[in-house]
């Protein structure tokens, strides 16, 4: 093609037909514009699908993570009901008097005691912060959802660290002060896990007797008590953010699915 348009070039040269020379050359140079231009277009063609891809990449992977982040709420709301369902309990039973008594106590205050704690499962977005690629995201709507789910986790992180601290201050540190810790677990060896859990039977009367003591101690002990108001309050309230969060990331959901289907 080239040699082509040289051969016409010099042609007209030789011919010393100057005039068509000049439009030659004219049209010689918009072609090459216009070549520019197509070549430039198909590039930004190009680029701008491989951007589209990585989006859709993201934005499939938020997805997995928040169907997975549903059903973690929905499990973490129900763990924080029964714990604050525990409290009310253990506020509202008379006074243990029988071992059997102390026993069901124990199980209930120890469903109070166990720990856990909340962790998002938010790897996608925190890789689309790193890396530098939330631009990628182009709806708008979608990246406020994003952020402001950020907002909720960390509101559930606060509200875990406040209620950590009032577990120490008037469950935790109370009780080992004052009453016999693991009294119904075996001690006697280490084991991986947790250890034996003991029935009545195998149990010295005299243990029983500081177990019962120990049990009429927290029924009746004031801050233990508050302890266990304070956990209920908190725990149902973290329950509540839990259940609105799992509404929330389904509807995020509703709309990355739009977006992917675009």
């Amino acid at each position: 093609m080239i040699k082509f348009f040289r051969r016409i070039r010099l042609k007209l040269m030789s011919e010393n037909k100057t005039g068509k020379y000049l439009l030659y050359a004219i049209g010689e140079i918009v072609l090459v514009v216009i070549g520019i231009l197509i070549a430039l277009q198909i590039n930004n063609a190009n680029e701008a699908r491989k951007e589209r891809d990585r989006e859709i990449n993201y934005l499939s992977n938020l997805k997995a993570d928040l169907v997975s982040e549903i059903e973690n709420n929905r499990n973490f709301a129900e763990y924080r009901f029964q714990k604050a369902k525990a409290c009310t309990r253990l506020l509202g039973l008379n006074e243990p008097e029988t071992k059997e008594e102390v026993r069901d106590y124990t199980d209930v205050y120890e469903q109070v005691f166990i720990w856990g704690e909340y962790v998002p499962n938010n790897n996608t977005f925190k890789e689309l912060l790193s890396s530098g690629n939330l631009s990628l995201i182009k709806n708008d709507s979608i990246k406020n959802r994003l952020m402001e789910l950020q907002k909720r986790y960390t509101g559930i992180a606060s509200g875990e660290h406040h209620m950590r601290r009032e577990f120490e201050e008037y469950l935790y540190n109370p009780h080992v002060k004052n009453a016999t810790a693991l009294g119904y677990f075996d001690l006697s060896k280490a084991v991986k896990g947790f250890p034996q859990r003991l029935k009545i039977q195998d149990i010295p009367d005299s243990v029983h007797r500081q177990l019962i003591m120990d049990a009429k101690w927290q029924h009746n002990d004031h801050v233990f008590k508050n302890g266990l108001r304070l956990a209920m309050m908190n725990n149902s309230y973290l329950a509540g953010l839990h259940e609105n969060l799992v509404l929330y990331l389904k509807e995020t959901i509703q709309q990355i699915d739009g977006e992917i289907e675009k």
